[in-house]
């Protein structure tokens, strides 16, 4: 938030890149009147909302359930790497196309609700492709599988925006933190069942291929169904007058450029975003890696399924607390220390292939931990990365700074598909070991600058 009020930061361009940053975690953010903030309603939809989203995420994670039924189909690693991404890509990349849409919008419900009701049955699509073709055609199925992937969060990203304005309206900062924590928490709770459901569906014992994985689509899109449910229930504030005043008159792209220009703090922000995600080169191939150097089947991935659960819950009970008390600041720079252990762990049980050889039990539950971190990683996500722009981003330029930060997050969300080209191209030269260990090698060198770079981040001082 800035210390200037609206007219002050029109005329003063130098100010706004040099401001100081004061947030006061008690108050409500500035808003229209009418609907109370901090209203039951909302806190309880809000939380809905995310623990059944996380729940249907938790049937079909993207590295590991998303990624094994993309290798029945082929073993090409750049498809992986598309398979991979292409959820993550399709999410944060519309987003500055979602925030020019919502700019200005005194109303933003309606461009959250329709997205979602629209490509939320992409999912419903899928089980039922499998049901009916059995896969026949697994080159077709892989490319309508990526399809799907791309719809349900295409449209989700553009929801998101609109989303995260409503949510800094009519939630305080400090209600926000809470909701969005009990939201996680009971997501990931429901996620551990979601997480032994796919075991049981995918073990040997289970049911056959590939009407296993339908039923797992069809229960994720239930979840997001029920999501989508609370979603409509959400009571908006509009944007005050004053407000929408100012903000349906001013230049988006202009705006945008001279903040991304002059904003120290943004463009730290955005640095450390790249380098911290760029380990999802090597995220995306964690299990691929653990699966075909062990000879693992399918039903390892339901372990790791719970896995990340498991570690989200931890997350979400580490981070929430960090940051009622330490703010978004601190949740970056801890989640990203967490974060460098990760590939790091990868990196040994890749570059020192006499553990998987003399201890292959060890080197499985070493992947194990390294899935448990990015899953409790993943939770600092709303109340690190994507809570730092509300507190910083002037109030009528919020929705541009959420969809600027989330939008190069799309760009380095590309990065398992250069993972996937790395290690073809290496495994011609060198063993698989050695191109997998320079894979992983390179997420631990970005991650630990990603670390450095966040610990120059100005705390938010409390008025």
């Amino acid at each position: 938030m800035s210390d200037m009020t609206p007219e002050q930061e029109h005329k003063s361009g130098e100010a706004e890149g040099q401001r100081s940053i004061t947030v006061d975690p008690h108050l409500p953010s500035p808003s229209a009147p009418g609907y109370p903030v901090d209203a039951r309603r909302n806190i309880l939809a809000f939380s809905t909302d995310l623990a059944t989203a996380m729940a249907g995420l938790s049937f079909v994670p993207a590295t590991i359930v998303l990624v094994g039924l993309a290798s029945r189909f082929t073993e090409n690693k750049a498809l992986l790497g598309i398979v991979a991404m292409i959820g993550s890509v399709s999410w944060f990349l519309p987003q500055i196309v979602s925030a020019r849409i919502v700019h200005g919008k005194k109303h933003q419900k309606p461009y959250m609700v329709i997205p979602l009701v629209l490509g939320r049955n992409a999912y419903l699509f899928m089980a039922i492709w499998l049901f009916v073709t059995q896969a026949r055609d697994p080159f077709l199925t892989l490319w309508v599988l990526i399809a799907c992937i791309a719809i349900l969060f295409g449209t989700d990203s553009l929801a998101s925006v609109a989303w995260f304005d409503i949510l800094s309206r009519v939630l305080s900062p400090r209600a926000r933190g809470r909701s969005l924590a009990t939201g996680s928490f009971i997501g990931l709770i429901a996620g551990i069942g979601s997480g032994l459901i796919v075991e049981r569906v995918l073990s040997p014992g289970g049911l056959p291929f590939p009407t296993n994985y339908a039923v797992i689509f069809l229960c994720a899109w239930a979840c997001f169904q029920a999501s989508s449910t609370a979603i409509v229930c959400i009571k908006e504030t509009p944007m005050s007058d004053h407000e929408h005043a100012q903000t349906a008159d001013s230049n988006f792209i202009k705006n945008l450029l001279y903040a991304v220009r002059t904003d120290k703090i943004m463009q730290r922000l955005i640095m450390a975003r790249v380098f911290t995600g760029i380990e999802t080169m090597a995220a995306a191939f964690y299990v691929v890696f653990i699966r075909e150097r062990m000879g693992l089947d399918d039903s390892i991935l339901g372990v790791f399924s719970v896995a990340s659960v498991i570690g989200g819950i931890a997350g979400t009970v580490l981070f929430g607390w960090l940051g009622d008390r330490r703010g978004a600041r601190g949740v970056i720079q801890f989640s990203v220390a967490i974060q460098v252990i990760a590939p790091t762990l990868a990196f040994a049980i890749a570059a020192v292939p006499l553990i998987t050889n003399a201890a292959p039990q060890i080197a499985i539950i070493f992947f194990i931990v390294v899935i448990a971190i990015n899953g409790a990683v993943g939770q600092a996500g709303l109340l690190g990365f994507q809570g730092y722009p509300l507190d910083i981003a002037p109030e009528r330029h919020r929705a541009m700074y959420v969809g600027v930060l989330n939008s190069v997050s799309g760009v380095v969300s590309l990065t398992p598909v250069l993972g996937g080209i790395l290690l073809d191209v290496l495994t011609h030269s060198a063993s698989v070991d050695t191109a997998y260990s320079i894979v992983f090698g390179i997420a631990v060198i970005c991650v630990f600058a990603g670390l450095v770079i966040s610990f120059g981040l100005p705390r938010p001082q409390r008025t």
